[in-house]
Parts: C-alpha cells; sequence; structure tokens
C-alpha cells in the first residue's frame, strides 16, 4: 500500500505520460510477485493494441510494435466486458515473450481493465510468477493500480486538449491581433472610400465591412459583422457565387463582376407587400465587384464594390437604341458606307453588299473607302464635301458620281454624304448611294418611247396634211385637166396656135396629179437635202408604191 501511495504521489506531479505508465508497471513488480507485466492501450473492436510501458529489458523492443489482438482473445473479451479476467495462457505467443522456450507452458495471466469515461481504453496485463495464481488481495491491488493508470491516461488526455484548447486560443488571439493590427494601417482608407468594401473569410463570413458598405446594402456595421455573404444576395446569383467563391481556393479572383444584390430597404418593402402567387421579388441593386486577397495564410477576401445598377439600365437602353438603328441601317435600301479619316471602312450595310458586290465581313475594318471609288474620285468627292458649295458646310447632297463594284464594272449612284463631327473635330464620314442604274434604264427607255411617240406624231400629222393637201387640190386640177383637154379638142391642127401650150398646160397638170397622188399615199416622216442644210419631204421613201 506504501508502494500505491507513493505512486499516486508520483503520477500526481509527472508530466510525461511514458515515464508516468513507467512507474505504474515498476509499482507492479516491486510490490508483487510477477515475471512479466505490460500496458496495453487498445480498444474494444481494434486489430492492433499498442504497448505503452513493459517490464520487458530496455533491449526487447517488442513492446514498441502493434499487438495482433486476434492472437489474444483474453485482451478483446477485457475489453469488451470491462472485468478483471484470471486465465490460464500457453506461452510462448508473439508479442509477448521475449525468449520462447523449446515446450509450450501453461501459465496463469491476470488482464485487469484500464477505462474512464464509460469505454475501455486498454488492459494491464500481468504474468504471474509461474505455478503461482494471484490471491484476492493481489488481483485488488491490481485493480487500484489500474484505476490509477486509468487516471493518468485521462488527465494526460485532459491536459492534451486543454493545451490544444490553449493554443487554439492563442493562435486566435494572434490572428484577431493581425487583422486589427492589418486593418489598422488602412483604416482612414477604407473609411473614406467611395467604393464599398467588405472582408471575408475563408467560410464566407463578413469580418469587416466599411461605411460605404453600409450605405450600399442598407445594413449597419453590426449587422454585417460575422454574417454569411450570401445571404445578402439575390437567389438568382447563389450558384454562380458559390462557384466564385470555390474558386478562390485555386487562387482566382475575379475581377469586375456584376452581382445582384439584395438590399435591406428591399428585403423589407417585399416583406411588406401583400402575398400574390409566386411571391413577390425583392428589388435588386446590380454591384460591380473585384475580389483580391488580403491575409493570404487566413485565407481572406477583400470584396470592393460599387452600386451600377443606373449605369447598367443606361447600358440596356443605349445597347437597345444601337440594335434598333443598327436594324434601321441594315434594313435601308440605300447603300449606307461610313469610313474614318484614314479612309478604313468601318460600317457597310447589306444594301452596300448588294450594289457593290461585296460581303461586309470582306469590308469592315479591311477595305480603304477609295476602293469603292475611280481613281481620283473619292479624293474629288472628300474636296466637295469640305466645300460649302454643294449642300452647305461639311455636306454633300444628291451629287452625281460613278462607283466600282467587286468585279470592276461602274455603278452610276446619287450620293448624299457628310463629315462625323465629335465637337468641332471631324473623326470620319458617312455617304449614302442610291443605286440608280435602273432609274437610267428607265430613262432611257422613257426616252425613246418619247422619240418613238414623236416619230408616230410627226408621221400622223403628215399623213393628216398630206390627206388634206390631196383633197384640197385635186378638185382645181380636176378642173384644170378638163379644160386643158377641152382646149386640145378645140386646137385639133397641128398647126393650131397655142396647140403647144395646151399640150404642157395638160401634161404638167397631169404631173401635179401624180405628185397629189404620192402625197395622198405619204404613211412616214422622210426627208432629203435640199439646198444647204435644208431638208424637205422625200415623196418617193414617204410614199412608197408598195404602200
Amino acid at each position: 500500500m506504501e508502494a500505491v501511495v507513493g505512486l499516486t504521489r508520483f503520477l500526481a506531479s509527472s508530466q510525461d505520460l511514458r515515464e508516468a505508465l513507467q512507474a505504474v508497471i515498476r509499482c507492479i513488480t516491486e510490490s508483487l510477485p510477477v515475471q512479466k507485466c505490460q500496458i496495453i492501450l487498445a480498444r474494444e473492436g481494434d486489430a492492433i493494441g499498442h504497448v505503452a510501458a513493459s517490464s520487458a529489458p530496455a533491449n526487447d523492443m517488442a513492446h514498441s510494435e502493434g499487438i495482433d489482438l486476434e492472437a489474444l482473445p483474453e485482451i478483446e473479451q477485457v475489453l469488451s466486458s470491462g472485468e478483471t479476467l484470471v486465465t490460464t495462457v500457453s506461452e510462448p505467443r508473439e508479442g509477448l515473450s521475449a525468449a520462447a522456450p523449446a515446450e509450450p507452458v501453461e501459465r496463469s495471466v491476470v488482464v485487469v481493465p484500464i477505462g474512464y469515461d464509460g469505454a475501455q481504453h486498454g488492459v494491464l496485463y500481468v504474468c504471474p510468477e509461474p505455478d503461482r495464481s494471484p490471491a484476492p488481495a493481489e488481483r485488488s491491488l491490481l485493480e487500484l493500480i489500474a484505476n490509477a493508470a486509468a487516471m493518468t491516461l485521462r488527465n494526460a488526455q485532459m491536459s492534451e486538449s486543454l493545451s490544444y484548447e490553449k493554443r487554439q486560443v492563442s493562435l486566435q488571439r494572434a490572428r484577431v491581433e493581425h487583422r486589427i493590427k492589418f486593418f489598422q494601417r488602412y483604416a482612414d482608407f477604407f473609411e473614406s472610400a467611395a467604393d464599398g468594401m467588405v472582408v471575408v473569410d475563408h467560410a464566407g463570413r463578413i469580418l469587416f465591412s466599411n461605411p460605404r458598405a453600409s450605405e450600399i446594402s442598407g445594413y449597419s456595421s453590426a449587422e454585417l459583422d460575422g454574417a454569411g455573404v450570401l445571404r445578402f444576395l439575390s437567389r438568382r446569383e447563389i450558384g454562380r457565387a458559390a462557384k466564385i467563391v470555390r474558386g478562390f481556393r485555386s487562387g482566382i479572383y475575379p475581377r469586375g463582376v456584376d452581382i445582384r444584390f439584395v438590399p435591406k430597404s428591399a428585403r423589407a418593402e417585399a416583406a411588406a407587400a401583400p402575398p400574390t402567387r409566386g411571391g413577390v421579388e425583392p428589388r435588386e441593386l446590380i454591384l460591380n465587384v473585384t475580389f483580391s486577397p488580403v491575409l493570404r495564410a487566413e485565407r481572406a477576401v477583400l470584396f470592393t464594390f460599387r452600386d451600377v445598377t443606373l449605369e447598367r439600365a443606361t447600358e440596356v437602353e443605349l445597347r437597345r437604341t444601337t440594335e434598333f438603328l443598327a436594324r434601321v441601317i441594315d434594313s435601308s435600301v440605300d447603300a449606307i458606307v461610313s469610313a474614318d479619316l484614314t479612309g478604313r471602312v468601318l460600317l457597310f450595310n447589306r444594301a452596300a453588299a448588294r450594289i457593290f458586290g461585296y460581303e461586309p465581313d470582306e469590308v469592315i475594318g479591311k477595305l480603304s473607302v477609295e476602293r469603292l471609288y475611280p481613281a481620283g474620285v473619292a479624293r474629288q468627292v472628300m474636296r466637295r464635301i469640305r466645300s460649302p458649295e454643294h449642300g452647305g458646310p461639311r455636306r454633300l447632297e444628291d451629287y452625281r458620281v460613278d462607283m466600282m463594284g467587286s468585279r470592276g464594272e461602274t455603278i452610276p449612284v446619287k450620293l448624299s454624304a457628310a463629315l462625323i463631327l465629335d465637337g468641332e473635330k471631324a473623326i470620319g464620314s458617312v455617304g449614302v448611294f442610291t443605286d440608280i442604274r435602273e432609274q437610267l434604264r428607265m430613262e432611257s427607255s422613257l426616252q425613246s418611247a418619247q422619240e418613238e411617240l414623236r416619230e408616230r406624231e410627226k408621221g400622223l400629222a403628215l399623213a393628216e396634211l398630206a390627206g388634206t393637201t390631196a383633197h384640197e387640190l385635186n378638185q382645181p386640177l380636176t378642173a384644170v385637166i378638163g379644160y386643158a383637154e377641152l382646149l386640145l379638142k378645140q386646137l385639133s391642127g397641128a398647126d393650131a396656135p397655142h396647140r403647144e401650150a395646151a399640150e404642157i398646160i395638160l401634161e404638167q397638170a397631169q404631173r401635179m396629179a401624180d405628185i397629189v397622188q404620192k402625197i395622198g399615199k405619204i404613211t412616214r416622216y422622210e426627208t432629203r437635202s435640199y439646198v444647204g442644210d435644208t431638208k424637205i419631204l422625200d415623196l418617193d421613201k414617204a410614199a412608197p408604191e408598195s404602200e
């Protein structure tokens, strides 16, 4: 008992667990007649046990290795039952004897459980002297020493746990102090920054927020600090935000990312709204967020953000307006071409592609606008645009010019062009080209039709005039011919005076009758040269005999 009292004092003062357990072994070997004693640490269901202390010599290393518990069923029985077991075993057996005798020997063993907190954590394995069984008092002593060993293990475990907690508290305190020192250097900057700033740890908890973050979100610093950052986001953004957070582990910190955020006032409005089917979606802000690492050892991340809701709405409207104007330009029946001051084409609509024979992707950013004009014409057009004499300064209206197609063909167009100004500075030009090839063809056809109509009108007027002339001349000619024939009958003698004159009158009257007959048959307007540049009607061609 004096040895046990000394043991308990030693265990109370020892800080070394292995030394304390070895003291337990010495107490047993010095107080009881035992051949060998070991402390084997194991729990119920373990396949391997470990020798924590042994009475074997220092050069016997068996106790430093694992012990197969399946070969020691008595240990498994004690760990399961929690009761001391006195039994007989056959030696030698692996792990319990340093030297094997020639023949196995039956020997008694005492296996005492070492347990605390309702569970068994090991056994005290004692081999008494040969041919000896432990007396009840010796068994009680072993159980008492086993309890002391159990308390030593428990105290060591508690001490280790307390030491770990102390280390964790010290580490946490050091981290907090480090954070305070880190943020203190930038406190003034954070306080006066125009952008919201939030620092989040690796678990997504907010460690710090500046005043601007509270202004944008509507939440106070007390409401933000320690809260999970995902709870403030729109439901539509949770998946994307979680993906971004996962990227932090790989060192990926996006910049300029738009994230939808629900401010406090919007949540209150949605909560106060009358219930509707599907619920009320709270009003959202669009925050442009940049992520950057801070306190790398703790994997903390700085979120810098600003409210861009109005800017994004304006961008959407501008994009819609731009798309509408692009559709208008692309739907125009006239070719619209725009170029910068170097002549590089920036705009080429579908009508331009149809007229000039180029595809837009062949022209935009690749072709000079001079390629659309014959040589030297582009510069001439630019001079006219800059001149105030053709529609106003920096403008040109309804200018007739020939262009060139992709195959080198000439394309007549009407051009209206102007300089594009940024304030008073010209930054480019734009031209609207109206293809007039069809118009010219129509004008040519119309002119031909008009010429033909004029010729027909001339022929018709001439035919009418000829008919009228023939009708009016036939009557007096008939009278002249009749009187000329009557006069010849009265001047029947060959030597009658004036007979020759009467014959000439009849002959010429007959000739005039033939001419009047031809005039009556005129169907077309045909002329011949007469004197100088004078033209007269060609009766033979105007009234052919076949007609």
